[in-house]
């Protein structure tokens, strides 16, 4: 994702060597000299010109950022980008406010500010009454508390606090729903906790990655195995994704649902077939006469699946595609609706508002990040006569699932279309290698419609994910 900051200052400085890596990041100024002597820790694009400029601010690549920050000393400069910037429904706006009378105007455009003057005055309380004050800095600036969501993929869920104990940290209050813990060494860390940590200034960005960083799981919340479906010999091309997805997420075997009669000849054994296929990937093979839409539920519900792989051919009918989805929501076993478009470098997800530990936003960014894959998230509104409330829970969406880029460093672009969502985002699924899709908490017939609508069109294999 992309930041604009307008003003070479320190704090832009501070600022830029602190934030995720998920952030590109350009800087504008007026001052040429001072541009030259803006130096950091990483590499960022230097624009010199006038931000409040429509042309420079496109030439910083206004089109395609996702904040915004003003820094300059004049509120006039700082209001008239943030104009720009939110007509060019850019969501995430912030600045710093030099007169406080200002403060009004900067929050009818939407804008998080930060006073200078609160933040000085907050340091000296510190220094004249220190043990009435509460400050997220302290120890002369050496050290700092800050407090951090507990995420369903954060690397110490589920772990107890002497299992990842510290010199350069301690966890010095948990908030579970709505009651204050204070910790010990065998309190274990669960989603949804806000872990109040205390640390040593420098240990900031090792401290995030391990409270805030990202573990790869699925498809375990699901099953430990893949189960791939082979009815025909036009299926075998299916059969090399199915290892790929096997070797790149945390699934532990792969198991093979076949016709015993799958080849027209005899030249060649089906297990040696497969065996040239899978190369190293072990597996097991399962065969039938015919394999009938019962024989599939009925090996999900006997065996431990954390997926079922099904080749989607040309012409395949509505109704198979429906029975898979039904066997899916029955078994609570995600179906992937194999194209053999591996390997997975970019993930098309349609925005939603379900961020539970097993929602299509969850497992997208769960694969993206184990397999260094970029994501594409999809907004499809009506036309702007039919518009109602929605839009402002697809805000809290997209920022939810910008969030969620950052805390895994992984690049998300967003794309915003008007019409048809499943016709839509079929079309657009040139794009990507995987799409993620589910019914959404709503589960109307509408979104069902939508999820067999985009398994069969898709041009990229579909995994949908129950709800």
């Amino acid at each position: 994702m992309k930041v604009i900051i307008v003003g070479a200052h320190g704090e832009a400085k501070e600022l830029i060597n602190r934030i995720s890596s998920g952030w590109s990041i350009s800087v504008i100024d007026l001052d040429q000299e001072k541009l030259r002597n803006f130096t950091t820790k990483r590499q960022i694009e230097k624009i010199q010109g006038d931000a409040t400029s429509s042309l420079v601010l496109k030439k910083a690549g206004l089109e395609h950022t996702t904040a915004v920050i003003t820094l300059t000393l004049n509120d006039e400069v700082n209001l008239e980008v943030l104009k720009i910037a939110k007509q060019n429904e850019i969501i995430r706006l912030s600045s710093v406010i030099n007169d406080s009378s200002n403060s009004d105007i900067y929050k009818n455009l939407g804008v998080e500010v930060v006073e200078p003057d609160i933040l000085l005055a907050r340091r000296f309380e510190h220094i004249l009454e220190p043990r009435r004050v509460v400050s997220q800095a302290f120890a002369g600036g050496r050290a700092e508390a800050i407090e951090i969501e507990i995420s369903s993929d954060s690397p110490v869920r589920g772990k107890k606090l002497r299992e990842i104990g510290s010199d350069y940290y301690i966890v010095g209050a948990l908030l579970r729903k709505g009651k204050v813990i204070i910790p010990h060494g065998d309190t274990e860390i669960q989603t949804g906790d806000l872990v109040t940590i205390v640390l040593q200034s420098g240990a900031f960005s090792n401290v995030i990655n391990l409270f805030s960083g990202s573990e790869s799981r699925f498809p375990l919340e699901f099953g430990k195995n893949i189960l791939v479906v082979l009815e025909n010999e036009e299926n075998l091309k299916n059969l090399s994704e199915s290892e790929f997805y096997t070797r790149n997420t945390k699934a532990t075997s792969l198991s093979v649902l076949t016709r015993e009669d799958l080849f027209d000849n005899n030249l060649e054994s089906t297990d040696d077939t497969f065996k040239a296929i899978l190369k190293d990937q072990e597996f097991e093979m399962h065969f039938k006469n015919k394999i009938s839409t019962k024989d599939i539920e009925s090996f999900v519900s006997d065996s431990s699946i954390g997926t079922i792989f099904y080749s989607v051919e040309e012409g395949m009918s509505k109704s198979k595609i429906k029975s898979l989805i039904n066997i899916s929501n029955k078994s609570n076993t995600p179906v992937l609706f194999s194209k053999s478009t591996y390997p997975y470098k970019t993930i098309g997800i349609l925005i939603n508002n379900d961020f539970g530990e097993t929602s299509s936003n969850s497992v997208a960014f769960d694969l993206a990040a184990s397999l260094s894959a970029s994501l594409t998230a999809v907004n499809v509104s009506q036309p702007k006569f039919l518009q109602s409330e929605e839009s402002s829970k697809v805000s809290d969406s997209i920022e939810k699932l910008q969030d969620l880029a950052l805390s895994h460093e992984i690049q998300l672009d967003l794309e915003n279309k008007e019409g048809n969502e499943a016709k839509i985002f079929s079309e657009m699924s040139n794009k990507f290698d995987l799409s993620v899709i589910s019914t959404g908490t709503n589960q109307s017939w509408q979104s069902r419609k939508t999820v067999e609508f985009i398994a069969i069109n898709s041009k990229s294999s579909v995994l949908y994910i129950p709800s």
